[in-house]
């Protein structure tokens, strides 16, 4: 299985963390033929370079800038984004020379040469702001049309044909990050994860930014990841609470991905999610509205051990309060939730993933297994055990009531139930979606 074969990653270490006067550690000396990287360094690979076994770095940056064709085997070596053994605990402030490195391995590409090709392979990074970044850089002319909706669709699939393509992480792990394991930029094309961990990232394990397409993540384990959240202005984690709580992969109107044969365990809001954001921020100069809907996406052969609230939720932000968002898109919806005598009101906002398919998985332990809030998406062959309040949920209560769009044409088929969910929980239909095809699952008492 997976988890057999990369049994040292699944499991995350326990993490310790350093104290704010901790000293700097001391590395011993590295293997003879390693680079003479030295601290604070941000290093340009230029060419293929496999490095000597045993090499380790505090607070140094890759970068794989308008290159093709190269293959950077760490072979192990170790790129730590701190000059201690461990993050610092949340609510605490790094010094502001010690605040941790912003990324540990960055592809860039830009309209005017393009990355292609390029594996990055047998790397361990830990405490970096971000593990591995691949972004694409475009012309002000661009920027100025995707802001103001200048024929973007065909503006949009031309930045695909010249973005980052290719781009392969493989046999790597990316732990402790303050943000971010592995953030995908917009427009990238073909990126793949393979056989590797991603742990205990503050934020999502692994981001696709909107407009990317044709991602493969597989054979890769994703576990406790999206617990706290850091400030980069203020170099502090902030405090674990609840509404910073995160997944494991976000795909933020992102299309065309594979998600396969990977294991996801104690994430905290989940494992998956699949949502268009609401053009988030939409007053900030440098933020570009959404177009693309989070369509097309096949989840497959995965397995979801003891998630703290969902396995897959498709259009995850059709009924999260989106207020601190500042949304450039209209309004659903609003209400206030009280909080004793204090009342908090509540924005909500229009979602869109559609036509994805959720096939094949194990969802063992999983509180809510499934949770399709969009149209025409698939639920079929998965298997639901352990303990659960509900194994699939079809439906969405402020689009129902104010757009008289309730969900419509879900199909559930073919999966088995034997998880402590009541049977009426199994498959549970709220705000009275449309067409939902229900046949050929187990037990029988699940079928209409």
């Amino acid at each position: 299985t997976v988890k057999d074969q990369f049994k040292n990653y699944a499991n995350p270490p326990a993490e310790t963390y350093s104290s704010v006067n901790e000293p700097p550690r001391t590395l011993p000396a590295n293997p003879s033929g390693c680079p003479d990287w030295k601290k604070n360094e941000t290093i340009q690979i230029t060419e293929s370079m496999r490095l000597p076994a045993g090499c380790k770095y505090d607070r140094v940056k890759l970068v794989i800038s308008h290159k093709s064709n190269i293959v950077l085997d760490c072979n192990g070596a170790e790129l730590n984004g701190l000059d201690k053994e461990f993050r610092q605990k949340p609510g605490t402030v790094y010094a502001q020379d010690r605040a941790p490195l912003d990324i540990g391995i960055m592809i860039v590409s830009s309209e005017s040469k393009q990355s292609r090709n390029i594996t990055v392979k047998n790397c361990h990074l830990k405490n970096f702001v971000r593990g591995i970044r691949v972004v694409f850089g475009m012309t002000p002319a661009t920027l100025y049309d995707l802001r103001n909706n200048v024929n973007v669709e065909a503006l949009e699939n031309h930045l695909r044909t010249i973005s980052p393509t290719n781009i392969r992480v493989e046999h790597s792990t990316i732990n402790f990050s303050h943000k971010d394991g592995v953030f995908v930029g917009r427009f990238v094309n073909g990126f793949v994860l393979d056989s590797s961990s991603v742990n205990s990232t503050g934020v999502v394990g692994v981001y696709l930014d909107s407009g990317s397409t044709n991602t493969l993540v597989k054979n890769s384990s994703f576990t406790k990841n999206g617990y706290s959240k850091y400030v980069i202005a203020l170099n502090s984690i902030e405090k674990e609470l609840e509404d910073y709580s995160r997944e494991a992969i976000a795909i933020d109107s992102s299309f065309n991905n594979r998600i396969e044969g990977n294991t996801f365990s104690k994430n905290s809001r989940g494992a998956v999610f699949l949502y268009k954001n609401c053009n988030e921020f939409h007053d900030n100069p440098k933020q570009i509205p959404r177009y693309q809907s989070t369509d097309g996406n096949i989840i497959t052969g995965n397995k979801f051990v003891d998630e703290n609230y969902a396995g897959v939720w498709i259009a995850s932000r059709q009924s999260q309060d989106l207020k601190d968002f500042k949304c450039g898109i209209p309004k659903v919806a609003t209400d206030v939730r009280y909080y004793g005598p204090r009342g908090v009101t509540r924005y909500f906002y229009q979602d869109y993933a559609k036509n994805n398919q959720v096939l094949n998985n194990t969802f063992e332990n999983v509180p809510f297994g499934v949770i399709v809030e969009d149209d025409e998406n698939t639920v079929s062959g998965n298997t639901f055990k352990g303990n659960a309040n509900t194994d699939i949920e079809v439906g969405t209560k402020w689009r129902s009531r104010k757009l008289s769009h309730p969900v419509t044409n879900t199909t559930i088929t073919g999966n088995h139930f034997n998880s402590t969910a009541i049977t009426e929980n199994r498959i549970k239909l709220k705000y009275s979606p449309v067409n939902t095809v229900i046949s050929g699952n187990t037990p029988a008492d699940v079928n209409p």
